[in-house]
Parts: structure tokens; C-alpha cells; sequence
């Protein structure tokens, strides 16, 4: 049982500290996936490459961070999205159809790099590239699916949908809408009009106020991603890591979808917290 008192005293609204041990038990939980005899399975195996990118990719968002670089960190938070997304949706759908899709789509998408670059012919590799191996492969593969599942998985990857779609599956419809696109305009180009937008909030003094904004989203946003899915893989593998994933998980929630919980669990009234000088009531990654 916990000692009520001193989970109170660890209960904060500090985001910064809240990521720091937040990542600590990521860490801890990942090496212990690893070493699950879950991890002994093609699912398995594939589970834990997404939670360990999920983990890798929050860390490398607190490093970036540090210096400042937000819009660079928010690049970073699109590849944790779409890894907390791709993890879910895996999680979710029969795991041997799953596990066959994701390797027919690796397959098939080196196939698409190899034939771009003619295999290497003419180059000191290309007799390291096994072409009928892989010619054959293909073949197989194209005899699995019809024309259109067959291209949808090339465009989409293991899934066959859309990351639209995908979100929407796993219950974060809302995050794809307001986190998504904001972030993939820092991978693309940076949008002439918010371009504009900063050189005002800078002759105006905002600059700061606009880098402290960019900041706190990505932060919790990242929080959330990070947190609810660490949840869902101590949960997996039986952690005793859970309860205090479960202190962490306090108030970053703010973009799940009302419905299409992850976990298809309702929330509790004693799932509820309340953080001192937040007048918001908040929920648990365990949803």
C-alpha cells in the first residue's frame, strides 16, 4: 500500500520535473520490456522498437530543449506523435496480422530504394544486394493483398491508413488537429505568416511570452505521449514500475478525444486529482 502522505508530497504541477522522472522510468521500463519474454515474439520485438523511439525521441526533445531550440524540439515531437500513434494502433489490431503487415511493408518499402537506385549495379555493393531474393519477395507479397490494400500499404505503412486515420482510431483525433500540422510545418518550411507573426510579438516585447507558449505545449504534449504509453506497456509486462507511472501521469491530457480511449476503460471518480493552484480537474494517463 502507499503512504497517502508522501504521494501527496510528489504530486506536482511542475512540468519540467515531471518529464525528468518522467524519462527516468521510461528508461528503467524499457530496459525491463526488453528483457520480457514478451520480447521473444515477432509482435513483441516490434512493440518494444516503437516504445524504445518513443523513449529515444522524448530524450532527445529535453536535450534539444536545454538549448533553447523549441521549433527544432517540436520536429521531434511529430516523430513521438507519430510513434505513439503507430505503437497504439499495433497494440490494438490482431498482433500476428499486425507483425505480417509491418514486415511486408518494410520489405516493400526497401524494395522502392533499391529500385531507385538499380540495386547498386555497377557499384562495389551490389553483390552484397541479394535482387532475386527480393524480386521474389515482392511476388510473394503482391499475392497476399488485392490492388488496393497492396498500394495502400506502400503509401501508408503496416497500418494501410492514413496517420489521420490512425489517430483518429486510437482516440486522438484532437491531437492530430492541433499538435500534427503545427509541428510538421517546422519539418517542412517555416510559415511565411507565422514568420511575420513572430517579428511583431518581437518589436512588441512578446517574444518571450510566444517562446514560453511554444514551450509549455511541447512539454506537456510530449508528457502525454510519452506518459500514456508507458502506462500501457508496464500494464503489458507487469511492471512494478506502474504505481509510479501512475503518480506521473497527472494532468496532461489535454487533447485526447472525449471518446475511443485507448484502453476502453471509463475514468473513475477516483481517478481524479486535483494539483494545488489548478482549478482544472485532471485525468490519468490510465484514462
Amino acid at each position: 500500500m502507499f503512504d497517502v502522505e508522501a504521494v501527496k508530497a510528489r504530486v506536482t504541477g511542475d512540468i519540467r520535473k515531471l518529464n525528468a522522472r518522467l524519462l527516468e522510468v521510461a528508461k528503467q521500463l524499457e530496459k525491463e520490456m526488453a528483457a520480457h519474454e514478451v520480447c521473444k515474439t515477432p509482435p513483441g520485438l516490434i512493440a518494444h522498437a516503437f516504445y524504445r523511439k518513443c523513449v529515444r525521441s522524448f530524450e532527445a526533445i529535453e536535450i534539444i530543449k536545454k538549448c533553447r531550440l523549441y521549433e527544432e524540439a517540436w520536429i521531434l515531437l511529430r516523430v513521438l506523435l507519430e510513434t505513439h500513434v503507430n505503437l497504439l494502433y499495433f497494440l490494438r489490431h490482431d498482433p500476428v496480422e499486425m507483425s505480417r503487415r509491418y514486415s511486408d511493408a518494410a520489405v516493400l518499402d526497401k524494395l522502392k530504394h533499391l529500385r531507385e537506385v538499380n540495386f547498386y549495379e555497377g557499384t562495389p555493393i551490389e553483390s552484397e544486394i541479394r535482387r532475386k531474393e527480393f524480386e521474389k519477395a515482392d511476388k510473394e507479397i503482391a499475392g497476399r493483398y488485392d490492388k488496393s490494400a497492396l498500394e495502400s500499404l506502400k503509401k501508408h505503412g503496416f497500418s494501410g491508413v492514413s496517420f489521420e486515420k490512425r489517430s483518429k482510431a486510437v482516440g486522438l483525433k484532437s491531437m492530430y488537429e492541433y499538435c500534427y500540422r503545427i509541428a510538421s510545418r517546422s519539418i517542412h518550411s517555416f510559415d511565411p505568416a507565422e514568420t511575420k507573426m513572430l517579428a511583431a510579438y518581437v518589436e512588441k516585447g512578446y517574444k518571450a511570452e510566444l517562446l514560453k507558449s511554444r514551450r509549455l505545449t511541447l512539454e506537456s504534449v510530449a508528457n502525454m505521449l510519452l506518459g500514456r504509453v508507458s502506462y500501457i506497456i508496464a500494464t503489458l509486462v507487469k511492471s512494478p514500475l506502474s504505481p509510479e507511472l501512475f503518480l506521473l501521469g497527472v494532468g496532461y491530457e489535454k487533447f485526447r478525444d472525449a471518446k475511443g480511449s485507448v484502453l476502453e476503460v471509463k475514468v473513475e471518480e477516483s481517478s481524479k486529482l486535483k494539483i494545488d493552484g489548478d482549478d482544472e480537474e485532471v485525468y490519468i494517463w490510465r484514462e
